[in-house]
């Protein structure tokens, strides 16, 4: 029998560090449908929700049980300087981490190695890297957030989120909750990543965010 990963170990995770790595619309949009997500199964299992770390506390006290990074697919040595710094910040040993990435492109190579970069960081802190999604939408994607979650746009994303939800809610790795949930780890990959794509041809899709975009710009101004 091959031994239990440390991070298929299950763990009831009480505190959780969700951080953005840069400030943007589009990662905000992506911690907000997690954590609002994560809120929602909680409150249908009657199960306790983590207590989410306030990022600007300075005191000892704000390490984290579980880390989630909110990122770009393009990690540039000022991204990943500043993941590291919050790795040292937030995270102990044994913490777990997981990540939701943004695809600059309706491709998944640069986001996979992004992963790989995470996981090494990860080792190099002895922190468990759990995996995570990556959205390979392009930019722009917060123009979803007032579309319908499980509608035609968001749906393919809310999936991908939602096995994102059931890894941090077991603590574990997302592959290994998948398999724990009876769900299907084969759209795993080697690097503990789910990827989703739109649902639509990518002309259409990037016309849809476009259009949304300056809809939503557009209520702003009035």
């Amino acid at each position: 029998m091959e031994p239990t990963a440390r991070s298929d170990v299950p763990k009831t995770l009480q505190t959780i560090a969700y951080i953005s790595i840069p400030n943007s619309a589009d990662l905000e949009f992506l911690l907000w449908d997690l954590q609002d997500a994560i809120a929602a199964y909680a409150q249908l299992s009657g199960t306790a929700l983590p207590r989410p770390v306030d990022l600007k506390a300075n005191d000892a006290g704000s390490v984290a049980d579980g880390i989630v990074l909110a990122i770009e697919d393009v990690a540039d040595d000022e991204t990943l300087t500043a993941i590291e710094q919050a790795l040292e910040r937030f995270g102990g040993t044994g913490t777990r981490v997981y990540a939701a990435i943004r695809a600059a492109q309706e491709s998944t190579e640069q986001a996979r190695g992004t992963a790989v970069r995470l996981h090494k960081a990860c080792e190099r802190h002895d922190q468990l890297w759990c995996g995570g999604v990556a959205i390979c939408a392009g930019s722009g994607i917060a123009a979803l957030r007032h579309s319908p979650r499980m509608g035609l746009l968001r749906r393919p994303f809310s999936e991908a989120i939602d096995k994102l939800v059931g890894a941090v809610r077991m603590g574990c790795s997302v592959e290994h909750a998948q398999r724990l949930g009876g769900g299907n780890a084969a759209n795993v990959d080697t690097d503990g990543m789910v990827c989703a794509e739109p649902a639509v041809p990518a002309p259409i899709w990037r016309g849809v965010l476009k259009r949304l975009g300056a809809h939503a710009q557009d209520k702003n101004l009035n």
